[in-house]
């Protein structure tokens, strides 16, 4: 039996479904400790089932006085536990959470082979005195660690460029049930126009924005291009999700003049989301800086088109054809109008995106990624275990 401990930030709907499957791979038995419980800015009902033991310890956010607001739990109580089991390996599901970095010290002190999750970017935008501090901290947690699990393209690129060995590096991308979503999608679609009119939504053309209104994420672009782009089509544009941002779109919303096509609708909970997919017709997510973006897979699980920049971490994995999708240039309201208003104008079927990204989205599986990720644990610890031990 082998032994994993997981030492990951807060538990999540998409992440957890793939701990279960994890834990029902053979031979393996896996604990999971989270940093924190949740945070305010991600409010999930925590309705989801939990196949393998789970450590949500008291934590602690030691950033809490900073003048600049960010989490760095830390969980002393977590660490104690973890420190009473012998695994036989430790993945950490990142360095930016004190009881992660904590339990990297843990495991190169006792001969512990530890796993890094990454869905850093180089070309992920960043102040360069961040860049220069963290620099040395990265290339220490990389060099240092068994093996890697960056989320795609751009995140092994990343780990290359900090010293990684590509034969140690396994990805597994931060993702839905992609299966359910499409299973979900079928089964909602003669229901679309039932739907549409629950939701309140006419016949026109409904884009549609789902995350945290953030100003990485740009939604004041979308609203500038669809002011744009409302001279000349019919649309409807709806926002699914809240933030410190939503004031200020839902003000330059009435500045614009567009508040009668704009509808901002809050945060939902996940279980709602596909019906919101079944009565869209496309997803445009406009991100600075976004490191991966589990709503854009969601939307093309549900046979949806999107419209994405080339700053969105997983735009070189999923977007494989350009019936799916496009990735335009960052900032640029012009590109995003454009690529908006050629799907608006000459919508693709979803069976068509569906059909395209096949090949992907059997490729996104949890039994498929979760098969991986624990080969990736049993080929890195049987090629250099001395080494790893020597590590501390």
């Amino acid at each position: 039996m082998m032994k994993i401990a997981v030492v990951t930030p807060i538990p999540t709907p998409y992440r957890d479904p793939f701990w279960n499957e994890v834990a029902r791979q053979d031979g393996v038995e896996l604990h999971v400790y989270y940093c924190s419980a949740g945070q305010s800015d991600r409010p999930w009902q925590l309705s989801w089932k939990l196949e393998f033991q789970a450590d949500f310890s008291p934590s602690r956010n030691l950033a809490r006085y900073l003048p600049v607001r960010f989490p760095f739990f830390y969980s002393g109580e977590a660490i104690r536990r973890l420190k009473e089991q012998r695994y036989d390996a430790i993945v950490l599901g990142g360095y930016n959470h004190g009881t992660m970095l904590a339990a990297m010290r843990h495991a190169r002190r006792n001969g512990i082979p530890y796993f890094l999750m990454s869905e850093s970017y180089l070309e992920q935008p960043r102040a360069s005195w961040k860049k220069l501090a963290k620099r040395p901290l990265v290339r220490s947690v990389v060099r240092h660690a068994a093996g890697l699990f960056p989320t795609g393209k751009l995140a092994s690129r990343y780990l290359i460029h900090y010293g990684a060995d590509p034969k140690t590096l396994y990805p597994i991308p931060n993702v839905p049930d992609v299966q359910h979503l499409y299973h979900e999608a079928q089964r909602l679609a003669p229901e679309r126009e039932s739907i549409r009119r629950e939701f309140g939504l006419d016949d026109r053309p409904v884009v549609l924005f789902v995350g945290r209104l953030v100003a990485f994420k740009r939604p004041h672009l979308i609203l500038r291009a669809m002011h744009e782009l409302l001279r000349e089509e019919e649309a409807t544009f709806v926002l699914l999700g809240d933030g410190p941002m939503r004031e200020p779109c839902e003000r330059l919303t009435r500045d614009l003049g567009i508040g009668h096509r704009v509808r901002f609708e809050g945060f939902i909970q996940p279980s709602e989301l596909s019906r919101w997919h079944a009565a869209g017709d496309l997803f445009v997510l406009p991100s600075f800086g976004e490191t991966w973006s589990v709503a854009t897979v969601e939307a093309l699980s549900s046979g949806l088109p999107v419209v994405i920049t080339r700053l969105v971490g997983c735009y070189a994995d999923v977007i494989n054809n350009p019936t799916v999708g496009d990735a335009v240039t960052p900032d640029d309201v012009n590109a995003l109008r454009e690529a908006i208003q050629r799907r608006v104008r000459q919508p693709t079927p979803r069976a068509q995106v569906m059909a395209a990204w096949k090949d992907v989205r059997e490729g996104l599986t949890y039994p498929v990624l979760a098969e991986r990720f624990v080969r990736g644990i049993r080929e890195c610890t049987q090629s250099a275990p001395a080494a790893i031990g020597a590590a501390g």
